[in-house]
């Protein structure tokens, strides 16, 4: 019976695939910033940005998704107050049911970063992709193959299941804009900054045919995010609230959070002997869908978070509320001044 309800579960996620169901996405989306915005790729403070992320979702089904996904990037030719460039590559695939049905993407981002004042910078982005749904049939068992008391795998399955793969081409674009203002103090600083971008995905609607020869256009996905962390003065607290939205076809996702950051250790502008830290803690919730806490704990040039979704749609009767688990981890090549006067 196991095998016969791996069979469902996977002829479920093919229906939500032909009923152009949303992308891939992470709860903790400030942490996939090339997967919500490809004009956010080189707009840090810093010479070289890597992410790992993993997620895990809907274990109570089986063999649920499980999600990878990586990415690096880097400012180009920056130099203070003038435009320069940035440059990512990110890379993605999740998985899922006994047959690994699933999607593959890799792509390059290119940016071009415009500071107009000494606090405010603009950018724009575009995203080219390569991508691949594929399945290993292999590992499933048919109805034809039960033979009244249970599956027998030297039966025919008498299927005859053609494209068991499926490439595509895939372009993508966004804009960004980033406040940030830091005023130095003794022991560290106050800093206030904020973001917003737009960004367009799947802009060319690339044609997929997944398991027939009928083609479907993939629906363009509009993501629209912001962010800021504004520090209490003269304190180590900061709080650093977020929104993301996305609209795919039929589908819109809104999850609004807050998260409160704590600061110890120190860092003084003079010496820079010590590094300062911080722990993050808090919660988004995903509207009509889940609540997700989280805690990050950063480190000097190190970032790791960790959060769970809870979820409280319509679903939870059948996942007993047991959503995904995500783990992620940052680092970012701060330089040696900006270590001295914050952490960010």
């Amino acid at each position: 019976m196991k095998r016969n309800y791996s069979y469902i579960y996977f002829i479920m996620i093919l229906f939500a695939n032909n009923a152009n169901s949303q992308d891939v996405h992470f709860s903790q989306f400030l942490q996939t910033p090339q997967l919500i915005n490809p004009a956010a790729t080189g707009v840090f403070d810093g010479k070289v940005r890597a992410f790992l992320n993993y997620r895990s979702q809907w274990s109570a089904f089986g063999n649920g998704y499980k999600t990878y996904a990586a990415s690096v990037d880097m400012p180009l030719a920056k130099s203070n107050n003038k435009a320069y460039f940035g440059l990512g590559l990110n890379f993605y695939k999740d998985a899922a049911g006994s047959s690994n049905f699933g999607n593959t993407v890799a792509a390059l981002s290119a940016s071009g970063i415009l500071p107009v004042a000494r606090n405010h910078t603009f950018s724009g982005g575009i995203q080219f992709g390569y991508g691949q749904y594929s399945a290993n049939l292999a590992n499933l068992t048919w109805g034809s193959q039960f033979n009244g008391s249970e599956f027998d795998l030297e039966l025919n399955n008498n299927e005859s299941i053609l494209n068991q793969n499926s490439k595509y081409l895939d372009a993508s674009a966004g804009l960004y804009y980033q406040f940030k203002n830091v005023a130095n103090r003794f022991l560290g600083t106050d800093m206030s900054s904020f973001n917003i971008g737009i960004a367009g995905y799947h802009l060319n609607k690339p044609k997929q045919s997944f398991l027939s020869n009928t083609e479907s256009e993939l629906p363009m996905k509009i993501i629209a995010q912001a962010s800021g962390t504004f520090d209490l003065t003269s304190t180590k607290v900061s709080l650093q609230p977020s929104m993301f939205y996305a609209i795919q076809g039929p589908f819109t996702e809104i999850t609004p959070g807050m998260l409160l950051k704590l600061k110890f250790g120190a860092s003084t502008k003079y010496t820079g002997f010590f590094k300062e830290s911080a722990i993050y803690f808090g919660a988004h919730y995903r509207l009509n869908d889940a609540i997700i806490p989280q805690m990050y704990l950063e480190f000097a040039d190190y970032m790791i978070g960790i959060s769970y979704d809870y979820n409280t749609s319509d679903l939870s009767t059948a996942t007993g509320g047991n959503g995904g688990f995500e783990i992620s981890f940052r680092y970012v090549n701060k330089p040696k001044a900006l270590q001295r006067a914050s952490f960010k």
